[in-house]
């Protein structure tokens, strides 16, 4: 009994020693990994990747909606908002500084780019106000001029079918005379005020050019009808 108790003790000694020796990996002589003559990964005549029939890239069906002249990705023509301000920035250069404060732009000294600038948006200011003033008035004059002119014919058909009435009758001819000399003196009147409107319309757009010539001059910026744009947009012009 006590020798059978033994053997069972000895058996399973050995199994436990056999299983932590098995758990530890291969045994010091036998090399880990496949046989040295054995290359890793496919045969030679096996390419890596998917099979050639195979294609890469999502199927067909899911950009068939997208018309072939669309380029994939970003559209070249996409506007870039950051290059669009720098470029807007390079058009300006130093009357950048239009990006002043109200504040800034009315303390300026008028010997700054910022004082230059002001001075500019306030003589312009001027100068487009009256232009839109007297824009106005000569269409008025001329449409009051192109009445007149008419009142006139009228007036001279009336005093010539006066004349020739059979017998005249002098006091519709009188009547006649009058009104022509009427109609007469209001056309001069509105020719004379068109007249003074279009010289004043005139100055005021001298005005305008002489405000951007003063900027150009005291920033020694070349003006191009752009960067006038550009510059009128960032004051509120």
């Amino acid at each position: 009994m006590i020798r059978t108790h033994i053997a069972l003790g000895a058996a399973a000694a050995a199994l436990i020693s056999a299983s932590a020796a098995v758990a530890g990996g291969p045994p010091g002589h036998v090399p880990a990994g496949p046989p040295a003559g054995i290359p890793m990964g496919p045969p030679p005549g096996v390419a890596g990747g998917p099979p050639a029939h195979v294609p890469v890239g999502p199927p067909a069906a899911a950009t068939s909606h997208i018309p072939q002249s669309v380029a994939a990705g970003r559209a070249a023509d996409l506007p870039d908002s950051a290059s669009s301000v720098g470029a807007a920035a390079s058009l300006l250069g130093k009357l950048n500084a239009a990006h002043a404060s109200p504040n800034a732009l009315a303390h300026a000294s008028s010997k700054s780019v910022v004082g230059a600038i002001a001075t500019y948006k306030s003589s312009t200011l001027v100068a487009e106000a009256s232009i839109k003033q007297y824009t106005a008035a000569v269409a008025t004059d001329q449409g009051n001029i192109a009445a007149d002119q008419q009142a006139v014919t009228d007036a001279q058909n009336a005093l010539t079918a006066a004349q020739k009435a059979s017998p005249p009758v002098q006091s519709t001819i009188d009547a006649a005379t009058k009104q022509l000399s009427t109609a007469q003196a209001q056309l001069a009147a509105h020719q004379t005020q068109l007249s003074a409107d279009q010289s004043k319309l005139a100055a005021a757009q001298q005005s305008l050019a002489q405000a951007q010539t003063k900027l150009a001059a005291s920033t020694r910026t070349t003006l191009t009808p752009q960067k006038i744009a550009a510059l009128n947009k960032l004051l509120g012009l």
